[in-house]
């Protein structure tokens, strides 16, 4: 499950850095400098990428197995985000497009919770519970695009994203179930 682990880690790191972006942080650039929203499009655009590595990387390993290939679609859902918002965060593109490709995103995020199996208690729940904080945040990324949610609840959302994303990594370090 280490390819699980990347994807996490990756994910996170991702929404970190563009959340810690829109709470102000490392936002301004510096006398003479570059914007900063470039280097953090190039972040996103690295993160897609990776992600895309670990769809092959899963479809590869699924030798049968459910789990590996139903992650894998998750993952393409965001690997697909993730290069696209990239793109559009390095060519200054209008963010209304990425907007409307986080809808579908998140709503398909969400409705990766196998609600049968959810037990509370379980480390499945920090999946489950991912994948709804995903599917809200993805909305709220919608919302933004279109002026309609502000930069700094965005951001914090997406700072709690990130820090939400890194436990799954850790259970899976300490060999614990995730789903």
């Amino acid at each position: 499950m280490v390819s699980v682990s990347v994807i996490f880690f990756t994910f996170a790191l991702g929404a970190w850095v563009i959340g810690l972006y829109l709470v102000g942080m490392g936002a301004k650039p510096t006398e003479g400098g570059s914007d900063p929203l470039v280097t953090v499009g190039w972040i996103e655009l690295i993160v897609g990428v990776i992600l895309f590595s670990q769809v092959f990387i899963l479809v590869q390993q699924s030798a049968g197995e459910r789990v590996p290939v139903v992650l894998a679609g998750l993952v393409l859902l965001f690997a697909v985000f993730f290069t696209s918002f990239g793109v559009a965060l390095i060519k200054g593109a209008d963010l209304r497009p990425i907007g409307n490709l986080a809808i579908p995103v998140g709503i398909l995020a969400a409705l990766y919770v196998d609600f049968l199996d959810f037990t509370p208690g379980e480390s499945d729940f920090v999946f489950q519970s991912s994948a709804i904080w995903w599917g809200i945040v993805f909305l709220l990324v919608a919302g933004f695009t279109y002026g309609k949610v502000p930069a700094k609840v965005l951001g914090w959302a997406l700072v709690i994203t990130g820090i939400w994303g890194f436990l799954p990594a850790v259970l899976i370090a300490l060999n614990q179930r995730v789903f």
